[in-house]
């Protein structure tokens, strides 16, 4: 078994459904151009037609032939649409655009301006999750020259999203930058985008505090967005103080430009041995606690795991030291063990502890919450050692490698009593395996097909199999396994618990179009799960060039998005053909991924 290549093309932030084999364009076919115009159905932008809310999208990016790559004829990603069976669907490929300009920032002196040094995120906008950003990296000019430009990039035209993001030296002055709906114009074949930040910026302001009013330093604040892996969404402040009375425990945060408005307020303290507590304030918490947000206080109800950062050491409030590094920590250690079908144990390297325990919230903020989360890796021995203040924690061990399963064992008590705890062992059973053959229509045996079991807790939420606490938490560690069908269609993969899809690509010579299973909850071995692969769907079209022209040995690949209502989804390729010398392309897809006849 292997990891997979590049049959997965990602796995998006957000949840996402299945295809239930249904048709996905409705009998009235409505015309529209946004969601809103499809009352309990979406637009598919590339047909303007309404469609059904679970439907799979199909995208084509279409490529040049070699050495093709010219002013007309730059690689493009089409636009989503539903297929109906039968269909003709001709492509064009778009022109590269060079579009250019300077990130800048007030220098609050004058009518001046300072270069700022960012990564520059492009991402089309009806096409976020599917086409990776195009990137670009803009310098600090040394000149302050008015027609200066610090970064270009080559961009099809259409509208983009923009994110900045400056560089990490100005995490604590220049926050993010985000602008939706940038146009790159069809007839511009050089393009100037400046970007130029306010002279000021939405703040939270306030002080992290012990009940005794006191201020805590050693907090990292920062707004972040939890949808989005938590990106950050503002500038990162530190409640250091700068030895000025009353300073200590004070941060401001200036937030970004154009910022997602669903965000929290995160507060971060290293306790200096490896683990941090975490503090989230919602948005809607911080507008009550603080409507202006210039005053919000942050009352911790306890020092429990904080480091005085100053000291370098672990303080309590009366001054004293406690025992080891961090403030009322306990030594705690263990060990990680796999154990095989003969019940034989050995121990196990390389795997993550990762030891979570709920913590009380700041005082008098409704909704926020605080946890305190260590992270260890095994030795070669299998044993780790981790500093965790008392409580009941969830502990998540996930191994390297595919043999062993991950597990969640729930309530771990780390004593109070104690400066020392040892001899907790974690075992690890062998991963489950789920196994069948693949079949053809005929019901014979499928050789040398490639079968991909494709995680997919983030496109079904819903789903009945993550309603368990522990398998949903299990589902999120989970990875794509591949095999290779043996020559009686036998397959075997060996699977971490979760929700899965088999993804099954026949060889290209076989006739049959790629086949998606249905979902399957993979908490134990699975014997027996045949697959039978789909009869195709023909898809035919001309590829042609900018201009019009047909566009020879172009390279076509069909993206399928499996989704359900406005969830970002799950994207897989399920087909790849070549335009013959006159642009002619077709292509056999699923029948899954077509609706309609």
């Amino acid at each position: 078994m292997r990891a997979p290549r590049v049959t997965i093309l990602a796995l998006l932030l957000a949840p996402a459904a299945c295809l239930d084999g249904n048709a996905v364009v409705g009998d009235r076919v409505e015309r529209c151009s946004a969601d809103t115009d499809c009352p309990n159905a979406v637009c598919d932008l590339g047909t303007q037609r309404c469609v059904s809310r679970a439907r799979a999208e199909v995208f084509f990016t279409v490529t040049p032939a070699t050495g093709r790559v010219s002013a007309d004829a730059y690689p493009t990603l089409t636009r989503p649409r539903s297929i109906v069976a039968g269909e003709r669907v001709d492509l064009a490929m778009r022109a590269p655009r060079v579009v250019y300009g300077a990130v800048t920032v007030p220098t609050g002196a004058g009518e001046g301006v300072a270069y700022v040094p960012a990564t520059l995120e492009f991402t089309p906008t009806d096409l976020a999750g599917v086409s990776p950003p195009v990137q670009a990296v803009a310098g600090a000019a040394l000149l302050n020259d008015p027609d200066m430009h610090t970064w270009s990039a080559t961009l099809t035209d259409g509208f983009y999203d923009v994110v900045v993001r400056p560089a990490s030296t100005l995490a604590a002055t220049v926050p993010p930058r985000f602008e939706r709906g940038f146009e790159v114009r069809v007839g511009a074949v050089m393009q100037r985008f400046d970007i130029a930040y306010p002279t000021t910026y939405a703040r939270w302001e306030g002080s992290v505090e012990t009940a005794a009013g006191m201020g805590v330093t050693g907090f990292a604040v920062r707004a972040v967005e939890p949808a989005a892996n938590s990106r950050v969404l503002s500038t990162v402040s530190a409640t250091a103080g700068d030895g000025t009375e009353g300073t200590a425990g004070r941060f401001a945060c200036s937030m970004a430009p154009g910022a997602p408005d669903a965000w929290s307020l995160r507060l971060t303290a290293d306790n200096g041995a490896g683990g941090s507590l975490v503090i989230d304030v919602p948005r809607a918490a911080l507008a009550a606690a603080a409507p202006s947000g210039r005053d919000l206080r942050v009352v911790l109800p306890e020092l429990t795991g904080l480091t005085h950062a100053a000291a370098g050491r672990a303080v309590v409030a009366d001054g004293s030291v406690p025992y080891g590094p961090c403030v009322g920590c306990v030594d705690v250690r263990g060990t990680v063990e796999g154990v095989d079908t003969q019940n034989q144990s050995r121990s196990v390297r390389g795997a993550t502890v990762t030891l979570r325990a709920a913590m009380r919230p700041p005082t008098g903020i409704a909704d926020a919450t605080s946890w305190y989360e260590s992270r260890a890796v095994t030795e070669a021995d299998g044993s780790f050692r981790a500093w965790l203040v008392p409580g009941d924690y969830d502990v998540v061990v996930s191994p390297a490698g595919d043999a062993y399963r991950s597990v969640v064992q729930r309530g771990f008590r780390v004593r109070s009593d104690a400066t020392v705890q040892s001899g907790q062992v974690f075992s690890l059973s062998l991963r489950p395996t789920v196994s069948g053959r693949v079949l053809g229509r005929d019901g014979l045996a499928v050789r040398g097909a490639r079968v991909t079991a494709v995680p997919y807790h983030d496109a079904a939420p819903t789903n009945p199999c993550l309603d368990e606490p522990d398998l949903r938490a299990l589902a999120s560690r989970a990875t794509p396994i591949e095999t290779i069908t043996a020559a009686d269609g036998a397959y075997e993969v060996a699977l971490n618990p979760g929700l899965y899809r088999l993804l099954i690509e026949p060889l290209e010579s076989s006739g049959f179009p790629v086949t998606l299973g249905a979902p399957v909850c993979v908490a134990r071995r699975i014997s027996n799960l045949d697959a039978t692969l789909e009869a195709p769907v023909q898809v035919r079209g001309v590829v042609r060039d900018a201009r019009g022209a047909p566009s020879p040995l172009a390279t076509v690949e069909a993206v399928v998005r499996l989704r359900e209502g406005s969830a970002p989804g799950v994207v897989l390729r399920v087909a790849r053909a070549t335009a013959d010398a006159a642009g002619n392309y077709q292509l056999l897809i699923p029948a899954s991924a077509a609706g309609g006849s």
